[in-house]
This record gives C-alpha cells, structure tokens and sequence, in this order.
C-alpha cells in the first residue's frame, strides 16, 4: 500500500507545470507611487502648531503648511568676488528657528545677466529637503524698476507639474514701488507697495507691505535688512496668515523673489547701487 504522503508529492510533481515561476515582486501602481515621497528628517517642531509638531509632506507645496514667515538668503558665490563676470544666483528658504524648506536656483541666460543685470530673463527652480521639484519662477525680460518703464517687470508661478498659479507684476506708480499679486485667474488677490524712497545706496533696511485686494488693510510683509549675527542681508516674507492656501503662500514667495531681484540682488556684492 502506497504511502500517503508520497501520493501527496506525485500529485504536486504532476499539476507543478500549472504554476508560473515568481521572478520578480510585483511592482505598484505608478500613480501610487507619485503620490507616495520618502520620508525626510525635518522637524517641523519650531512652526507648526501646538496641536500637531511633525507632518509628512506628500507635494512640495506641503512645505509652506502652517509656515507664518520665512527667511530667503542669498547664497554668494565665489566668482562674484573675484571678478566681474556674474553668476547665477542661489538661494535658501529657511524657516526662523527651523530648517531649510527651498532650494532655490536661478537659471538664467549669461548674455542677460552681463548686459540687462537684475532685469534679465530666469527661471528659479525651489526644491524641497526631499531632492524634488517643488515650484518654479518664472521672470521676463524688462527694461528696469523706474516707474516710467514701458516693458514692466512680472514673474510667474508654477507648481512642479507645470500648473500655473498665478502671477506678481510691477504697476506704474510716480511715488513708490506697487505690485499686483494675481491669482490664476488675474484675479488680484493682494498689492504690495514699497517705501516711498528707495536710496541708491545699499539699504539696511526697507520694509514692502503687503495689503488685501482693497490695497486698504496690511495683513503681511516683506522686509529687506541686514543682519549683524550672519553679516549678511535677509529678506523676511511674513505672511498674512499662518493657514491661508499654500498656493496664494508661493504666490508671495514669487513676489519676494522679483522684489529681492529687483532693489536687492546686489547688496552684498557693491557697496553701492543705483536702483533707476
């Protein structure tokens, strides 16, 4: 009488040919997979609220959640010292007390940057701590700051798949600096208006305020000054609130770039500089 268990075997030998060989795991949807990032070690401890102090962002945008204010430092390169030929700017979007949210880096045109200085044509691509794309800027060519300009100086703002979000652009004014923050639509969701003087000089400190649509109520800021413990100038983007959109966040991230490119991308270069 034949064993049982070597009836059990023959039978698996014999229906084995119905199985497929497993070579390889499974891969995941790749939509699932865009969506999923990696984890990163950030803590977020210092400007998130009292009731949540870690998150994990799934988009760079998720960066500016909760974010009341930033800091945006330029980095200075080397060359820039050393001679005369310039380069393309890089910065940083730190949180105070807290780390680095934004790479950004300027890609730009070297016959621009030599012949038309800060009104020259770039994109600024911001990457998150994550190594990914998060926003990009994007700035026409214009003929300068004075109010007098034909050619007005605007940069627009992309999501990193390439969404338009809106849009900051210069507006004539005979007394100060004025700039309209607009939606996607070209709807102005806020103004920004500078001092009333802009020294040619190097400044210490200038303050831009940022107001509601009816350009009547300041709700934010955007403040150019040195700082004596870095020894270097930072800009400071307040926002107007800590749980507005991000979207309408990165719109005045924009604004801060083109005013920083616009009265202050030299100030740690020259000594002085006519901003006309």
């Amino acid at each position: 009488m034949e064993n049982p268990e070597e009836i059990h075997i023959i039978t698996f030998l014999e229906h084995s040919n119905d199985y497929s060989t497993i070579s390889h795991q499974p891969l995941a949807d790749r939509d699932e997979e865009r969506r999923l990032r990696r984890s990163i070690p950030i803590s977020t401890i210092d400007w998130q609220s009292t009731t949540s102090s870690h998150f994990i962002p799934l988009s760079g945008l998720d960066f500016l959640s909760d974010v009341e204010n930033v800091i945006i430092q330029q980095c200075v390169e080397l060359s820039d010292v050393i001679s005369n030929i310039p380069s393309e700017n890089r910065y940083t979007v730190k949180v105070p007390r807290g780390e680095t949210i934004y790479y950004a880096s300027e890609n730009s045109d070297l016959y621009q940057r030599n012949l038309f200085g800060s009104s020259r044509a770039f994109q600024m691509h911001l990457h998150d701590p994550t190594q990914q794309l998060a926003l990009t800027l994007k700035k026409n060519l214009a003929c300068g700051t004075c109010w007098t300009c034909c050619c007005l100086q605007v940069i627009e703002v992309y999501s990193a798949m390439g969404e338009y979000i809106g849009s900051t652009q210069q507006k004539r004014h005979v007394t100060k600096p004025l700039f309209s923050v607009n939606d996607k639509f070209h709807n102005t969701v806020y103004k920004i208006k500078g001092p009333t003087k802009i020294l040619c000089c190097s400044p210490e400190y200038f303050n831009f305020q940022i107001y509601a649509s009816d350009g009547l109520t300041q709700i934010g800021s955007i403040v150019h000054q040195w700082d004596s413990v870095q020894v270097s100038y930072n800009t400071i983007l307040q926002f107007p609130n800590r749980r507005i959109d991000n979207k309408l966040k990165s719109l005045l991230l924009g604004a801060a770039f083109l005013i920083e490119y616009m009265y202050f991308e030299n100030a740690r270069k020259v000594s002085c500089k006519c901003f006309c």
